[in-house]
């Protein structure tokens, strides 16, 4: 494909900024991106596969999973077949295996044919060793399969080859018997065997809190609870991807992501982004609080500009900042600074206090926690230190440390003599906040 038809006309450049940011990190490490079927034919799938295009571009080492479950119930009711499951969990009777078989081939064709108009070099693999699930809870399976191993060895040459290999949710076992799979368990088998970095679903809805806003971020625990609990909002195919998403993280691959595959861009948007569009199942802590390190000034000084512009922080130089990097800790969202904060120690007349300076968090991270994450952290530092007091100054967030931290208006003179002389000097004349940390 030649290079420019992979920026799309709305591109900004500043998106494209922000995905050349990411590239390093994620240069040839293995993606493996699971499409539910139900969008093979939705107006946005083109766009989705240039998506996929994108990355390979990028030297992303991407695998393909396409599910199947709606061109199974689809051409199950045309051919008036009443199917035993449809999602290769379940029992699969001989006449649900004819149906899946052919349902599969057909969008195998057509997958292959949309990505070969795409210039994409792509091979249907086998690589899946497969054998018949059983007698489950009394029940045979019957034509169900669980995979038994995947051979990673030829998928990684086929990768090494620039060529994307697809999987679908069909296998053999070793009598040459066909089985219906789970796509969502061929995704995740598929990431363990090549160790890769990323698991992605693309969903047919994405999940969300019960006011119904988007829910952004899950521990393997919580995606557990909400598996368990299967509320209503969260239908049998997203709690599919958080039980798989929540076994592959605890078997070593560091991020699955769950998008809304309805939505415009919304692959690149996850991937490149600090907060991304869908829900991520993380295996560390995806969010950090660190000591600040010399070659963090720079980027500090950049975040904070435009509040220092505008009074709301007080302006600080390079030098300045890295007299005193010791008491600045930095806020990362997957190594991406987002905020920052300072605490600074002030010891006199055997009275420690601590003063809480430099609260910042990036405008596009504002409301979603990050400041209580940092003050906390601030208030945690200042304790370790035994300080017995926190003071903090503000002239437009006193509101923020009043309501939401617990803090105190007082008068000037509750500030550390060293400090009462600047504050003075400023003429800024803030509000004094102080807090107890006894």
């Amino acid at each position: 494909m030649p290079e420019n038809d992979l920026i799309k006309p709305t591109a900004r450049f500043e998106d494209l900024r922000g995905i050349l940011r990411y590239v390093p990190q994620f240069r040839q490490r293995v993606f493996v991106i699971a499409i539910d079927g139900a969008l093979l034919h939705q107006p946005g799938f083109p766009s989705l596969l240039q998506d996929v295009a994108v990355l390979q571009s990028l030297n992303i080492e991407v695998v393909l999973v396409f599910g199947a479950r709606a061109q199974i119930r689809a051409l199950a009711e045309k051919r008036g077949v009443i199917l035993s499951s449809d999602d290769g969990m379940g029992k699969t009777d001989e006449a649900s295996l004819d149906i899946a078989i052919e349902a599969i081939t057909r969008q195998s064709s057509e997958l292959m044919a949309d990505l070969t108009a795409l210039e994409l070099p792509v091979v249907i693999s086998n690589a899946l060793v497969v054998h018949p699930a059983g007698v489950i809870n009394g029940t045979d399976l019957e034509f169900t399969g669980r995979i038994e191993r995947v051979d990673a060895e030829s998928l990684e040459v086929i990768l090494k080859a620039d060529i994307i290999p697809i999987l679908s949710p069909i296998g053999y076992d070793g009598k040459g018997a066909t089985l219906r799979l789970n796509s969502d368990a061929v995704a995740i088998e598929v990431a363990l065997a090549l160790k890769a970095a990323k698991v992605i679903f693309v969903s047919e809805a994405g999940l969300t809190n019960p006011d119904g806003s988007r829910l952004a971020q899950i521990s393997i625990a919580d995606a557990r609870e909400i598996y368990k609990r299967k509320e209503a909002r969260h239908d049998v195919n997203l709690l599919s991807k958080l039980r798989y998403g929540a076994l592959a993280c605890q078997e070593g691959v560091a991020r699955v992501h769950i998008v809304d595959g309805t939505q415009d861009e919304a692959l690149l948007a996850e991937l490149f982004s600090n907060e991304g569009v869908g829900t991520m199942i993380h295996a560390d802590d995806y969010q950090q609080i660190r000591k600040a390190q010399a070659s963090d000034v720079p980027a500090l000084l950049s975040m904070m500009q435009q509040s220092m512009d505008d009074a709301a922080l007080v302006p600080r130089t390079r030098e300045q900042i890295q007299s005193r990097i010791k008491d600045f800790f930095v806020l990362e969202t997957d190594s991406n600074p987002i905020g920052c904060v300072a605490v600074h120690s002030y010891e006199e007349e055997g009275r420690n206090v601590a003063e809480l300076a430099c609260l910042f968090v990036r405008r596009s991270h504002k409301n979603r926690g990050h400041g209580q994450k940092l003050v906390a952290f601030a208030e945690d530092t200042a304790k370790q230190r035994g300080c017995e007091v926190l003071v903090a100054l503000s002239t437009q967030a006193f509101r923020f440390f009043e309501e939401k931290m617990g803090f105190l208006v007082t008068d000037p003179s509750a500030l550390p003599l060293a400090r009462r002389e600047k504050y003075d000097r400023s003429g800024r004349n803030s509000k004094v906040l102080i807090k107890s940390l006894r």
